[in-house]
């Protein structure tokens, strides 16, 4: 049958080519296609005594092209069935005839010659390189890996099916004698003496009175281009032979061991450097996101401050839960547990700075390292150290004496007097009300340093300072010999207080 100007019932993705070339399958993945002869054959040749004849003979010239070099679609079939409607058919090893379902069923009277390039050890394939002969389902009656006899030689030659070369088929069947023949060479060799596949078989039982002939062909996971150069098929008879010089061409095939890894090369190295770039990009992200501005005063003093990224770390990316004063001010009391005692047997920190409780229970607490930062603001708005011996006995104790000005209505009169007046009233006498509140001798009455900030942004308003003294208290530093433990709180609360001043 000349494939070229036929009339074949094609489907799924099966097409004929310009030249002829029928193309069941191309590099689609699970994809099927099916030709058949356009009319269905009647197996029966008298009508005088009712009988009916079963043989028939077929040959045609295939080729398959796999998609990589070694893998490729599982193959073509061809079948004889008494419809061309497979619906449910699957890809992939049932070649596009049936499913999980039909599989096997004795009400299909379908025969295929299967040519498959898969080995599916669940349908007992003997390889990934065979021929075998189905009887309703999937698992070959009988099979064998693809040879053919060489006359010249008188020995078996080995042929490969997804080698992209041309090879012929012939199937013969002859109902007298019962016995189906599968014949395979190249193309470019006659037909054998010696059948591949010669199997004892009575098909009464599948073959119907109307019947039709075609391929069908799949593929899976990976694909290949499955293809008819020429087929010829004769109910009675030997099929008309083809002359294999009139037969199309196939397309241009890649040249082999280096597109074909290209396709999955390239997809490779694609998705590394998209890879490469993703990482690059977060660590930009994440530079961008630690980095920090200096402020002038900076410059020239250096940073007297936490660096963005210790801060960042330790709130956990500024978490609600984790705001500084809400249980993370960094003082003293994150070197012991809250809520244990601490196993020293010396005050560690500065005088000065000192809660009057730490004197009383070694405990240090956020309430004490509030009232360090409430002295220290003291000290950098009035310009002098929280305790100064060689002042007037009303003034040694800078926080004792900020609290009797702001008593007789003085407050302003404790500002360092090198500012010359340049600063809103307003602003400093909230830093230094902030302070005294900050250093009350009661703990609990002193404000979280989550307040301390919304008074300084003026999200809150100041209480009114109780009339009760405040007072420091004074502790010891320890021993010359154990000076070591000594912990410098004032660039602790420096920083913060830097940080919350040029905010104002």
């Amino acid at each position: 049958m000349a494939l070229l100007g036929a009339n074949l019932l094609l489907n799924e993705i099966a097409k004929i080519h310009p030249n002829g070339l029928l193309e069941l399958t191309n590099t689609s993945k699970h994809q099927i296609g099916r030709a058949f002869f356009p009319f269905p054959f009647q197996f029966s040749t008298s009508l005088f005594n009712n009988s009916r004849s079963l043989s028939f003979s077929t040959q045609f010239v295939f080729a398959m092209v796999p998609e990589l070099p070694t893998l490729s679609g599982h193959g073509i079939a061809f079948i004889v069935s008494p419809s061309v409607n497979f619906t449910g058919a699957l890809s992939g090893r049932y070649l596009g005839i049936l499913n999980f379902t039909t599989d096997g069923l004795s009400s299909n009277h379908l025969l295929a010659v299967e040519l498959d390039a898969i080995r599916n050890p669940d349908l007992k394939d003997i390889n990934d390189n065979h021929i075998g002969i189905d009887l309703n389902e999937m698992i070959s009656i009988e099979s064998a890996p693809v040879t053919y006899f060489s006359d010249e030689e008188k020995e078996n030659k080995s042929l490969t099916l997804i080698s992209g070369n041309t090879m012929h088929v012939w199937i013969d069947y002859d109902e007298v004698e019962r016995l189906l023949n599968v014949t395979v060479a190249p193309i470019t060799r006659t037909k054998p003496t010696l059948p591949l596949l010669s199997t004892s078989l009575d098909l009464s039982s599948v073959m119907l009175d109307s019947m039709y002939v075609g391929f069908s062909s799949s593929t899976g996971a990976v694909a290949s281009s499955h293809y008819i150069l020429g087929w010829s098929f004769n109910r009675s008879g030997q099929a008309q032979s083809l002359d294999v010089s009139k037969l199309p061409s196939l397309p241009p095939q890649r040249k082999p061991g280096r597109k074909p890894y290209l396709r999955i090369a390239v997809p490779a190295i694609a998705a590394i450097i998209l890879l490469l770039a993703i990482s690059g990009a977060a660590c930009i992200i994440r530079r961008k996101t630690y980095e920090e501005l200096r402020e002038d005063w900076e410059q020239e003093y250096g940073p007297q401050r936490f660096s963005y990224k210790d801060l960042y770390k330790a709130t956990k990316g500024f978490a609600a839960r984790e705001l500084l004063g809400r249980g993370g001010d960094f003082g003293l009391a994150k070197f012991h547990d809250h809520g244990s005692t601490p196993h020293t047997t010396n005050v560690v920190g500065t005088i000065g700075y000192l809660a009057p409780e730490i004197a009383r229970t070694g405990k240090s607490s956020t309430c004490s390292d509030v009232f360090s930062f409430g002295t220290f603001m003291l000290e950098v708005a009035c310009g002098r150290r929280p305790v100064e011996s060689e002042r007037p006995p009303e003034e040694v104790v800078l926080v004792d004496w900020v609290f009797e000005c702001w008593k007789s209505g003085a407050i302003l009169g404790t500002v360092d007097p090198r500012l010359e007046g340049n600063y809103v009233e307003e602003e400093m006498e909230l830093v230094l009300k902030l302070g005294l509140l900050c250093t009350y001798r009661t703990p609990s009455a002193r404000p979280s340093m989550r307040q301390v900030v919304q008074y300084l942004d003026g999200n809150a308003t100041l209480p009114d300072l109780p009339l009760q003294g405040t007072g420091i208290g004074l502790v010891p530093v320890s021993t010359e010999s154990s000076r070591e433990h000594v912990l410098t709180i004032p660039y602790i609360i420096r920083t913060y207080f830097f940080l919350f001043l040029f905010r104002l």
